[in-house]
């Protein structure tokens, strides 16, 4: 009995006491914007005194609840004068903010999360921010700024060879980053077969890379997260941007909707366009007039004002890329996208934005000699709800929920006779699935000193029919033979039809997700996080990095879901006053069903993809470093990652560990950029890493009259050390124009990199075609020395 009354008197008083609370505060909520041109302002900082304060979310929303009085409130963000103003609080109220730009100067370098001191208050950790301002200084290749060439250069960030944008983070493949434009999935981020990025960087208006310590909002994949926002449009005022290059050209416009006379219109557009002409040049060496290559991108984005409390967006991509040997070979891929955002402020602290989003990619393959042409088509597509609520509860208490429902469907593969050939055409089965999940993180700052960000995600994905699944002999498609030393393929046996619809296979999640910030003074924290991730789609290819041609299947009977665990330790600071900041991390992370393939695997034109692949556990480990400066005539940063990555699946290796492709010990990036005066900018990037691990052949036999090389431990050498400078300076216009000059040296000093390194038999001696029998290394690096120039234009 007594227990029951001190549970009723607890109530009572928890009941009172928000009662109290609510009756003595008030809530500051609204947008804040670029004064230039109305756009959102994501992550900003609000500053209420000295010590309370919040961030605008992914729409510019800010909210913070207060007790009642007077306070004086500093609005700041990197690149835009401060806005101080004293707010009396007596009641709720809602503020807009609109910030001014800092014309002229570049006091801060773009590579931390806002400020120096938020990246050492802030409780979030692996986390990065990039403004397209600064990849558009960085030194490019071929001229074309890159956004994943740039995140390249941030510690545990690397790719597997040169010229490729595909990445790797902290020892995960290429297809565990989870790459989202405006929240839709990007399944190949790659054009011109890797040397370029799909991402046209002036469409770009913020870069997000986690590689740890992931929110709950964000699953599906093991090893990071690329948020990519668009442009939303200029408000206010039309104009536009034009770029001409060596290698492409890109335009730019946007403008207001629905302005009348008023100072902005309810809305603002943005169209974007881009495309290569290397297939212009083909006539200047006869060994290329028989060939096509070149590739466009077309970026769209829309918004409009419903309301105070409500506003819609529209963005879309479009993407494609064409190579061609006319009478041998054509391939055709790309991406399409599509995003429909409502938000509404359902009140001073709820927020809610539902996303329907559309994802589509596929590639063609065309034979194309005589007698046996055909077309190879295969694509992935998914539709995707995403509703999601913010919560502010307090000034110290953030609550956001959501869900998160994607439907797929995978086509492996069609064959279709070209031209009459008697190729007879052929469809591989599709497959469909469902993954959904509900999630909810939760922000606290319990004290000055501690903050907690922590969380939960819940997952579900449903492998579904219409499908026939093979039946195999001993229940599994492959059976290892320790004596021999290899898979072997067992018998079908039988299959089973599911109906449409039907569930096939069901796989469940649970995905904790924590974060914890101790301030031991103004500049100086210390951070831990950890998460759990699970990933149910699958990119089977046994290349190095992504390919247009790549595949990708669902979880399911054969084939279970990858999961990982990773935890990480971090030292922040800062310095004069954040002139400089310093971040140190170690994780560790495991992974486990991670998808490898048997030794011989031929994966393009098989449907029993199960008897190809095998599965595994994997780990990662390493220690990264980076040294920020943000102000002055010379900013930049150095980063320094020392890791290791490997794998261990039965069946490969002598079932020991081995290193894996992206597995690198040393890595160092420094980057400088220096404003000499108003007309002149300087940037420069020099790249250090140690050899790739790579499979050499160690012997060779004769087989029916040829040789044939033998391999032993997968990746057990290694590439040389990569290393290159590169050097740009940018003229920008005299007052009153609007055109500047951007120059850049690739390989300064002429670095032959080797991106891979094979062996052949020797067949040529003198002008005679000879089988000699003997072998020798050839090394294939794809640049030298490489200068570009392009200029820009706006109007």
């Amino acid at each position: 009995m007594k227990c029951y009354k001190k549970r009723w008197l607890f109530i009572l008083f928890l009941c009172g006491f928000i009662s109290i609370y609510a009756q003595e505060s008030a809530t500051l909520s609204g947008y804040v914007k670029n004064g230039a041109n109305s756009e959102d302002l994501l992550g900003v900082t609000v500053l209420v005194g000295t010590d309370r304060g919040t961030v605008t979310n992914d729409y510019g929303f800010y909210s913070i609840t207060l007790p009642k009085g007077t306070y004086t409130v500093t609005v700041s963000y990197l690149g835009f004068e401060d806005i101080t103003k004293e707010v009396v609080l007596d009641k709720n109220q809602k503020i807009d903010f609109m910030l001014e730009e800092k014309i002229g100067v570049l006091d801060e370098v773009v590579v931390t999360s806002n400020r120096a001191s938020k990246a050492v208050k802030s409780t979030e950790m692996s986390v990065v921010s990039l403004k397209s301002e600064t990849i558009n200084k960085l030194p490019t290749i071929l001229g074309e700024p890159d956004i994943l060439k740039s995140i390249q250069l941030l510690p545990g960030v690397s790719s597997v060879n040169e010229g490729s944008s595909g990445f790797n983070v902290r020892g995960g493949s290429a297809d565990q980053n989870l790459i989202l434009l405006d929240e839709a999935t990007i399944y190949n981020a790659s054009h011109l077969f890797g040397f370029f990025s799909v991402f046209n960087t002036d469409a770009i208006k913020d870069i997000k890379l986690y590689k740890g310590g992931i929110p709950s909002v964000y699953g599906g994949r093991l090893s990071s997260v690329l948020d990519i926002r668009q442009r939303e449009g200029n408000r206010k005022e039309f104009n536009g941007e034009l770029g001409i290059g060596l290698i492409s050209s890109k335009g730019l416009i946007e403008g207001p909707l629905f302005k009348g006379d008023n100072e902005e219109g309810k809305g603002g557009y943005m169209i974007a366009g881009r495309r290569s002409y290397v297939d212009l040049f083909t006539f200047l060496s006869s060994e290329f007039d028989d060939t096509t290559l070149f590739f466009y991108d077309l970026n769209l984005k829309a918004n409009y004002s419903i309301n105070d409390n409500n506003r819609l967006f529209l963005s879309g991509y479009f993407g494609r890329d064409r190579f061609e040997i006319d009478d041998f070979l054509g391939t055709i891929w790309g991406n399409a996208s599509g995003t429909l955002r409502w938000t509404s402020i359902l009140s001073e602290k709820l927020f809610l934005q539902t996303s329907a989003i559309f994802s589509n990619y596929d590639y063609s393959l065309d034979n194309l000699r005589g007698g046996s042409e055909f077309r190879w088509n295969s694509n992935i597509l998914n539709y995707n709800l995403k509703p999601k609520l913010n919560w502010f509860i307090n000034s110290n208490n953030t609550l956001t929920t959501g869900l998160d429902i994607t439907y797929y469907n995978f086509e492996p593969g069609e064959i279709k006779s070209l031209n009459g050939s008697n190729v007879n055409p052929e469809k591989f089965q599709e497959n469909f699935a469902l993954e959904s999940a509900a999630y909810v993180d939760f922000k606290q700052t319990i004290s000055d000193k501690l903050s907690f960000q922590y969380g939960a995600r819940v997952s579900n994905f449903k492998r579904l029919g219409r499908e026939n699944v093979r039946i195999y002999e001993n229940g599994t498609p492959l059976t290892y033979n320790p004596i021999l030393d290899r898979y072997e393929t067992n018998q079908v046996i039988d299959e089973i039809s599911y109906g449409s619809g039907k569930t096939i296979q069901d796989f469940y999640g649970f995905e904790p997700r924590f974060s914890a910030r101790y301030l031991i003074n103004d500049y100086n924290s210390i951070k831990l996080s950890y998460n759990r991730m699970y990933q149910y789609i699958h990119l089977i290819s046994n290349t190095t990095s992504a390919t247009p041609l790549d595949v990708w299947a669902p979880s399911g009977t054969y084939l279970d879901p990858q999961y990982a665990d990773q935890i990480a330790l971090g030292y922040f600071r800062s310095f004069n006053d954040n002139a400089y900041d310093f971040n140190a991390e170690v994780y560790y992370k495991s992974m486990n069903d991670v998808t490898d393939f048997v030794d011989g695997a031929d994966l393009l034109f098989t449907e029993e993809i199960e008897t190809e692949t095998v599965q595994g556990d994997a780990r990662a480990y390493g220690f990264e470093l980076q040294v920020n400066k943000n102000k002055g005539a010379l900013t930049g940063w150095l980063s320094y990652t020392l890791a290791r990555t490997e794998r261990k699946i039965l069946g490969i290796n002598n079932n020991e560990y081995y290193p894996s492709n992206s597995d690198q010990l040393h890595e160092l990036n420094l980057v400088g950029l220096y404003k000499l005066n108003d007309r002149w900018d300087f940037g420069a990037n020099f790249v250090f890493g140690s050899g790739r691990p790579v499979t050499y052949p160690t012997g060779q036999y004769e087989q029916n009259g040829l040789v044939v090389a033998d391999y032993e431990n997968r990746n057990g050498d290694r590439l040389p050390a990569y290393h290159r400078l590169d050097i740009s300076a940018t003229l920008n216009p005299k007052k009153g124009k609007k055109g500047k000059w951007i120059f850049s040296l690739a390989n300064v000093y002429n670095r032959q990199n080797a991106a891979s390194i094979f062996f052949r038999e020797i067949s040529e001696v003198g002008d005679q075609e000879i089988a000699t029998g003997e072998t020798e290394a050839t090394k294939l690096s794809f640049f030298g020395i490489v200068p570009s120039v392009t200029y820009q234009f706006k109007f």
